[in-house]
């Protein structure tokens, strides 16, 4: 819808018009002129590999508006520039379309990224006919996004945590609904299974829920809420960790799982609620019924939209009533209802930092991506053998390497995505940049990790003065973050404003050099010193 698939064939990737999968290059050198600028083409590369975005001949990485450039002639201008980009030049992107060659020095970063999305708000907002260029979702426009993996440990230590503070510890037996098997919610699948929970995923396209179970985070795809339930009973019986995904309108399942009396232990949400006409499909359509109507009457697509959520959303509130635990997922549906006339929608329930992540924030733990730009697997092994060596007291990281190793396939580049705390990711990063020059790795590793911000956990439980001021400052945070990051010379840095968002990741490359070996001390202690100062100024 409003995309251009024009994408000529381009070295180390191709194009969907050309019939073949874009992929992301394992081994080869590029010929760029140095490994930051190497890594990020690989990265660029990887976050459109066929294996792990969502429509690459799109550029979609993630959801329906998760653009990694704004167009292909983008791309190709990109990609020449980071061949030729020299050790003391920096390329600025500005929404997703590159703005020019800058000459700075060798410790700054060797790309600049700066993308605003839409404005503060939802439902009136996103109801606009064009698309919009750049959102700040997941990682997709930072060229560090490395696919459905990327939101699993956020998930999984979510669903542990409801276990520890509702289930005395363990989710077999339990049974968790979620709506929406994209990118993000696609991940909940398989953290409920890594828990031993029961998982019912709600989609209007099966084609999502079939791309989930390709790539192993769902075990079956059905058509019914008979069969789902038929399957999920016996689960739920034998304590088993299986998931399904149905093809089916949550404003439609979610009132009738209501009326048969069936209900979810655990209840969230992470359809496109943020942005309901590029992603949510009202009750009634399909896909392509969708389509059709979205291109031809937007109007009253828009109407339609703004019913199906408010019945989506009271189908949610009564099974809480029931007594399934809800929370938000980070889709800001809670605004977006209420913006659509349910009344009381923005306190209804919590958002999952406030109810399950904070204690883990507050360690000064962050989901880090490290992704093995070799492309072997092999290397993902060894950093997992590494953390285990130098953390051996750490349960919950071993935990997750043993449990990651075993349910987690590879998407493009070898990735391992893990909460770690301040020190732990200081010393990690130090290690494996030692290592690099010895062999022990077959190439450098790329390490990313952000600093978000949003306003949403704030103003959705209360419209005050106060919490309207904190939400500010945790969106100013973000913003000293990628001043910081810039400073301390991240091999690239990226911004992404917009929705009351604001998202800083810095990319930094472990290629075994002493003037890496400056920038992973230099950007991961003075993160970590932001850090402890944000939660010292934190009421």
């Amino acid at each position: 819808m409003g995309h251009s698939k024009t994408s000529p064939e381009e070295q180390g990737g191709s194009h969907a018009g050309s019939g073949q999968p874009l992929r992301a290059p394992r081994g080869a050198i590029l010929n760029c002129q140095g490994w930051p600028q190497e890594a990020a083409l690989r990265m660029l590369m990887n976050s459109l590999d066929s294996e792990v975005a969502e429509e690459p001949g799109n550029l979609i990485a993630c959801n329906a508006t998760g653009k990694v450039l704004h167009d292909w002639r983008s791309y190709n201008a990109i990609v020449a520039t980071l061949k030729a980009l020299k050790e003391d030049q920096t390329l600025l992107v500005q929404s997703g379309k590159p703005a020019g060659v800058h000459e700075t020095h060798c410790d700054t970063p060797r790309v600049l990224i700066v993308n605003s999305g839409p404005a503060e708000g939802t439902c009136s907002r996103e109801l606009e006919h064009d698309l919009p260029a750049l959102p700040p979702q997941a990682s997709a426009a930072s060229w560090t996004y490395v696919g459905t993996q990327e939101t699993l440990p956020t998930a999984f230590h979510i669903f542990d945590a409801i276990a520890q503070k509702h289930f005395s510890g363990s989710l077999a037996g339990t049974l968790i609904v979620s709506g929406g098997m994209g990118a993000a919610g696609g991940a909940l699948s398989l953290a409920a299974g890594m828990l031993d929970a029961a998982f019912l995923g709600i989609d209007v396209d099966g084609d999502r829920i079939r791309r989930r179970i390709r790539s192993g985070y769902c075990d079956y795809c059905v058509n019914t809420l008979d069969e789902a339930l038929r399957i999920l009973k016996n689960a739920v019986r034998q304590k088993q960790g299986v998931s399904v995904g149905l093809v089916g309108n949550c404003a439609e399942v979610l009132p009738e799982l209501a009326s048969r009396g069936v209900l979810p232990d655990v209840l969230t949400d992470q359809t496109s609620a943020h942005n309901l006409l590029h992603g949510y499909v009202p009750s009634g359509l399909n896909v392509d019924e969708a389509s059709v109507l979205w291109r031809r009457q937007p109007e009253e697509y828009r109407s339609r939209c703004r019913e199906s959520l408010a019945g989506h959303f009271n189908g949610i509130r009564e099974l809480q009533k029931m007594g399934s635990i809800v929370f938000e997922f980070g889709n800001n549906i809670r605004a977006a209802a209420e913006e659509c006339g349910v009344e009381d929608a923005a306190s209804a329930f919590p958002g999952f930092v406030e109810a399950y992540l904070h204690p883990l924030l507050d360690k000064g733990m962050l989901p880090v991506r490290w992704v093995a730009l070799s492309g072997e697997a092999s290397d993902i092994r060894r950093l997992d053998d590494l953390a285990l060596e130098l953390f051996p007291d750490d349960a919950m990281l071993a935990r997750w390497i043993r449990l990651s190793r075993k349910y987690v396939r590879f998407q493009g580049l070898p990735a391992r995505v893990c909460w770690i705390g301040m020190e732990a990711r200081f010393l990690l990063a130090e290690r494996v940049n030692t290592l690099v020059p010895q062999g022990v790795f077959k190439a450098p590793l790329m390490i990313a990790l952000d600093q978000t911000a949003t306003s949403v956990e704030a103003s959705s439980h209360s419209k005050t003065e106060v919490h309207k001021e904190e939400s500010e400052d945790a969106k100013g945070g973000a913003w000293l973050n990628a001043a910081m990051y810039t400073a301390s010379g991240a091999s690239w840095l990226s911004l992404q404003t917009g929705a009351g968002c604001v998202r800083a990741t810095a990319a930094l490359v472990a290629d075994g050099t002493p003037k890496a070996a400056k920038a992973l001390t230099r950007v991961l202690k003075n993160n970590a010193a932001l850090e402890i100062i944000r939660q010292a100024a934190a009421p």
